[in-house]
Formats: C-alpha cells, structure tokens, sequence
C-alpha cells in the first residue's frame, strides 16, 4: 500500500543520474516502491531494469538513501512518469547469535511512531530476538520504511514503559500482506535486557543456555527458580528422572534405565532438594544428616575406615551427595542457589562441616566454590566403579569466605551467610563482619563495572561496525544538502 503524496507534501526527492543531480517530484511511495515524475530530458536512458537512486528529505535535516530497479517508465508530455521497486538492505540479521524465537501466543507487542509522518503510530509483533536485535512482524503495509530508518520502539510487556532504538533492515511482506524487518539494536539496556531475560526464562522456558547463545546475560537466574524439599513420591520421580537424564548423558547409567536403579539407599532418610523451572525438575541434591551405622552417609559406606576416621567430627559434619544439575542450567548461579539451601538447612541442624564426593571431571567447580581437596577417593560401583574424590568444606569458609577470594565468596555464599546471621543462628566476631561486609561491598562493585564494561564493549563494537562497513543503501546521513536546482 503506497502513500498518495498530494499538494505541497513537502518531501524533497534528488535523483543521482550519473555525474549529476536532479530534482524530481514523487507522486507516491511505500516500503517496496514508490513512482517518480522526472524531467523527459533527463530520463532519455532509463530502461525498465536500471538501477536508480535517490535521496529522499522528508523532514529538515532528515535524508535517506533509497535505492531500485526501474520497473515501468511512461512520457507524459515533458515528463516522465518512472515506477521503481525499492532494492532494501540485506544484512546478517542476528548474526551469528541464535535467536530466541516467539510464538504466536508468547510474542512481545509493541509500538513506534512514524519518523516523518505527523502522529503516526504502528503495531508490531516480536518475531524473535537476540542480543543483536528484533525481528518484527505484523507491521500495517501503509507504513513507509526504509533501510537505515531509525526507529523507536516501545515494548508493551514490561510495567514500565521501555525503549529501543535502532536501525532498519531486511524490509519484506509476509504471505499476509503485512510488512517485517529486522531492527538492529544500538545497544541493549541492562534494565531491559534483565526484563527481556526474565520474561524468557519464565514464559518461553528458555534455558540459561538458550540465552547465552542469543547474546543475552544469563548467569543470575536463581531468583527465578523454585527451591524446595521433597515431600511427594510425584516430587521423588521428579528427581529420579532427573538423576537418570543427566547420569545418561555421561553414561553412567544407560538411558533406558528403570527409576528405580536411580535410588540410592540413603534417600529414604536424607532431605533431597529440588530445584524446579516452570514444573520441570532441574537440579537436585541430598543432604545427608547421618547417625552412625543405623542411618550412614554414602563416604561412610563406601571409604575405608580408617580414610573415614581422619574426616572432620562425625556429630559436626553432614553429606552432600546425588548432586546433579541440567546442562543447559550449568555456568550460573543456580548452582550455589543450591548451596546456600543446603548450607541454611545444615546450620540449623548445628553440622558445621560439608562433605562432598566428585568425579575428576567436576573437581575444579567444586574448589570454586571453596571445597578443599582431602585427597581420599573411593569407588562408586553403582556406576560402572567410577572413581570419585573427597572434598570438604569448614563453617569458617561458609561463614565468612576463609581461604576464598571475597568477590567469589559473596557471589556463592554471602546472602545466606547473613541471613542465617540475622536469623541468630551463626554470629560473628568484629573482624568477621567487616570481612562479610566488604565482601558485599566488593562483590556489588565488581557487578558495576562488569556492567560498565559490557556495556562499553557493545558501544565500541557498534562503532567499530561504523567504521569498518559503510553501505550505500543503509547510509542514513545528512551531511549533503539538496541541490534543488538538479545540478
């Protein structure tokens, strides 16, 4: 659908012919077309197939490079009436980012107003979106867009109101009629990248790792998963089913395995934690508060006696066993999530020491986190006599990161830390709290200027983009006045 430009429309047109510059007149123009008027003299060349292009001043100060294929060509008296297919930019898109696509009952709805033409509003629809940019759909075919427009949008799924700015390619029609392209994002927000994440995470059940490879920030999601103990035998199947998928994919386990050869034989007594994501069990893992030969941890069963007996207290130390996270939920901070639920749950159970058993492939995660090496190992025949390590922990470096670099400790264990302090279950010595505190305060700085530096990374990215790549039919400068003289 073309927009009819009437009487004084006020939309200045400069055909580039060659060495010179002409003045013509437009009569119409829409997203994939428009038809000019154009003195015969200079139009004596033109065939149906040339290349014409123009630059197009709808607004003071305002150019855009529009660039066709002449498809029809009529003299009318001295003039010559020429319509044009738009020849639009085609750009990579999302890139190499893998976008998340929308459904149609999940996409996001929004807003923008035309640039130039009076109070103009249009709807669209995200069809996906990335890091990068979004791919709109949906769009009125009244709507005029050219490459290299800059755009406003306005995204209705947040309380507040959010806006996106960024530039147009990829101009195309669906089989609806309707009008798409691509706006390709100057840079992301932090506060609207947050929101984009969470709604996601939450509504599309896109995994964290489904969002890293749309560009998006994934790592702080454990605010947006449920944590809880199991009380169910539909919870307990949860976390069996869960045990088998991940031990299959690391072939412990084969992937037809019946549940129950998933149950060990302390979870009968044990506390296992699950961690759910929109009703789908995640993570888990079993805390074991053992008493001695009538409810035994698993190191307790499977080290030999005298390994066992050089681990801390037997009344001052529990179990961390059966742990297992979803792939795509690795490389964030659900992980310690789960720690904190444990550590809270222990102290209130007055065991100040964690054990913890792992393969070798696990090992180094685990120190991250402040687990120290015992150097005792035992075997685990369960599956297929896989070799595992023993690791401990001590309150001291639950309590207050002894031995850990401080930004890491409060990353893992700072929040739960302070609660348990608040709830009058752990105290601190003075010195204890200025290291709790600092290490808030350190870690709250490493977040800004992690943020701050993301954020510059992008800027000088799109820069760079800038001024390595110029193309001629995305150009959007005004740095040429017209010459309405056609010279």
């Amino acid at each position: 659908m073309r927009q009819q430009l009437n009487g004084n429309h006020g939309v200045d047109a400069v055909w580039n012919s060659g060495p010179q510059r002409v003045s013509v007149t437009l009569l119409d123009i829409s997203s994939l077309g428009f038809a000019m008027q154009v003195p015969a003299r200079y139009a004596t060349g033109l065939r149906t197939g040339d290349s014409v292009k123009l630059v197009v001043s709808p607004l003071l100060r305002t150019h855009y490079h529009v660039s066709g294929l002449v498809i029809d060509s009529r003299q009318q008296g001295d003039q010559v009436k020429v319509s044009v297919v738009i020849e639009h930019e085609i750009t990579p898109g999302h890139g190499n980012l893998k976008p998340i696509e929308l459904q149609p009952g999940n996409r996001i709805h929004g807003q923008f107003q035309h640039p130039f033409f009076y109070r103009q509003n249009y709807y669209f629809d995200v069809h996906s979106l990335s890091a990068r940019g979004f791919y709109l759909q949906g769009i009125d075919p009244g709507c005029v867009l050219f490459s290299g427009m800059r755009l406003t949008l306005r995204l209705g799924m947040f309380d507040c109101d959010q806006s996106v700015v960024g530039t147009v390619s990829d101009v195309s029609c669906d089989e609806n009629g309707q009008q798409c392209c691509f706006l390709r994002i100057d840079m992301l927000a932090l506060s609207l990248e947050q929101q984009l994440t969470q709604y996601c995470f939450h509504y599309l059940r896109t995994t964290p790792k489904e969002l890293r490879r749309s560009g998006l920030r994934s790592y702080h999601v454990k605010d947006l998963v449920q944590f809880k103990f199991v009380e169910t035998q539909q919870e307990y199947e949860d976390v069996l089913a869960l045990r088998r998928r991940n031990y299959a994919a690391v072939r412990k386990v084969d992937a037809a395995a019946p549940l129950s050869k998933l149950s060990y034989f302390f979870d009968r007594y044990s506390r296992i934690l699950v961690v759910y994501h929109q009703g789908k069990a995640i993570g888990t893992a079993t805390i074991i508060i053992g008493r001695r030969e009538i409810e035994p941890m698993e190191v307790e069963v499977l080290m030999s006696e005298a390994e066992f007996e050089q681990l801390p207290a037997y009344d001052q130390m529990f179990e961390v066993a059966a742990l297992c996270l979803d792939k795509g939920y690795r490389d964030t901070d659900i992980l310690h999530g789960m720690f904190e639920h444990i550590y809270k749950h222990a102290m209130m159970n007055g065991r100040n020491y964690i054990v913890i058993s792992s393969d070798k492939y696990l090992l180094e995660m685990y120190r991250t986190v402040g687990f120290q090496d015992t150097g005792f190992s035992f075997v685990q025949p369960k599956y297929r006599d896989l070799k595992m390590h023993v690791l401990v922990m001590d309150d001291l470096t639950t309590k207050w990161g002894k031995g850990m670099n401080p930004v890491t400790w409060w990353g893992v264990w700072g929040d739960v830390s302070l609660y348990l302090y608040r709830r009058r279950i752990i105290s601190y010595t003075l010195p204890e709290k200025a290291r709790v505190y600092a290490s808030r305060w350190l870690f709250q700085g490493f977040l800004r200027w992690r943020d701050f530096s993301t954020q510059l990374r992008r800027f000088y990215g799109k820069q760079c983009e800038r001024v390595g790549h110029y193309n001629w039919k995305g150009a959007n400068s005004n740095s040429r006045p017209l010459n309405r003289s056609g010279y």
